[in-house]
């Protein structure tokens, strides 16, 4: 029987950095908030003080990331079967399309995370607001070593 990697399994004893929270936060906390924003003016011009990322947004983001990449590989991991897996003198490992579609998830939920970061950039400080300007390092301050997942199923996968 398979068991299935999840977030949770993958960083297992693993500490998330503050910045890591800050930016999972704002990424994923603050889109309510910028919708709120918008509909509370959306009959004035005038600019807005902007707001810090508050703790709550900070927890509810991180929780929102994990869900969110727990359902995908989950959702993944459901729909393999016999066939997409090959057999080496190591035992059997999943077929480079398979890997390839388990890398994709990671990949993606790493440039939903960039994306909204860079729109709500003004909600982050200076130093956080840098990492913007270099993926590299904003994927590598998300917990990604050398840009790197361990997936724990015999293979990594490489982040860009």
């Amino acid at each position: 029987m398979l068991e299935f990697i999840t977030l949770s399994n993958i960083t297992k004893g693993a500490a998330l950095k503050p910045l890591l929270k800050l930016i999972i936060a704002c990424c994923l906390g603050s889109i309510a908030a910028s919708v709120s924003a918008e509909e509370g003016s959306a009959a004035t011009s005038a600019t807005k003080e902007v707001q810090s990322i508050t703790q709550a947004e900070i927890q509810q983001g991180l929780l929102n990331m994990q869900k969110r990449l727990d359902t995908r590989i989950e959702k993944w991991g459901k729909s393999l079967d016999a066939d997409d897996f090959q057999w080496t003198w190591r035992g059997r490992k999943l077929k480079p399309a398979k890997r390839e579609e388990v890398c994709d998830i990671f990949q993606d939920v790493v440039d939903e995370m960039y994306q909204l970061a860079v729109k709500n950039k003004a909600r982050l400080g200076p130093e956080e607001q840098k990492l913007l300007s270099n993926r590299s390092l904003f994927i590598e301050k998300l917990g990604y070593e050398n840009n790197r997942v361990n997936t724990q199923m015999g293979f990594d996968c490489y982040l860009h």
